[in-house]
């Protein structure tokens, strides 16, 4: 399981762990902002969004009620997805979800959601919402990353010691695709077909480069 940092504390934590931590202290870190401001505090959701298939790769978000599904799909987008203006599409157990909803309007402690991106070489990402808490208005913010995982660690599919930091498209199905800088300098496959490593669970997939 891969480490994070949270952003509010700097603390260090796991996964799993880190949701835990977020819910003592994220109601903190919002106490402190709304002192003196209740008035204008309105709801926030403390989301955890993982990839479905590669559970590796993970994020805890901040998100403003009053935000929309498009504006959190463009968020996901834009740390973990976009490639080539592929459609997308949030889900629930009662069908597909408009992206123009509010999040306030969608999501409840508890529930999941299901993120599609691109349908023909998919990317699924599962939501799940830890919490519901009041905060100070965040127009320029209003989905804000706590903690990301750190890159997982891949090794080389031909040597199995190093890292890879490429990936050959036209291997990688057949299970030698995760290349280090060495044996990526003899590999036999068009250099320009390969992506580099990212950190994203779309890492190799279609045209994706982070």
């Amino acid at each position: 399981m891969t480490s994070g940092v949270c952003m509010l504390c700097n603390s260090r934590y796991k996964g799993a762990g880190m949701g835990r931590h977020l819910k003592s202290c994220l109601p903190r870190s919002l106490a402190k902002k709304t002192e003196g401001e209740k008035d204008s505090a309105q709801p926030f959701f403390h989301i955890e969004v993982r990839g479905f298939y590669l559970p590796d790769y993970w994020l805890h978000l901040m998100v403003d009620g009053d935000a929309t599904l498009g504006t959190l799909d463009q968020l996901l987008r834009d740390v973990w997805l976009e490639c080539c203006q592929h459609l997308s599409v949030f889900s629930s157990g009662d069908g597909d979800l408009e992206m123009g909803r509010k999040l306030k309007d969608v999501l409840k402690p508890g529930m999941e959601l299901l993120h599609e991106y691109d349908f023909g070489t998919t990317t699924e990402l599962l939501i799940r919402v830890l919490g519901e808490y009041e905060g100070p208005v965040q127009r320029t913010e209003p989905v804000r990353i706590l903690a990301r995982n750190e890159a997982p660690e891949i090794l080389c599919d031909v040597c199995g010691k190093a890292p890879a930091v490429q990936i050959c498209p036209e291997c990688k199905w057949s299970g030698a695709g995760w290349l280090c800088q060495t044996c990526a300098a003899t590999h036999r496959c068009d250099e320009d077909m390969r992506l580099p490593v990212v950190n994203s669970p779309r890492t190799g997939v279609c045209g994706y480069s982070g």
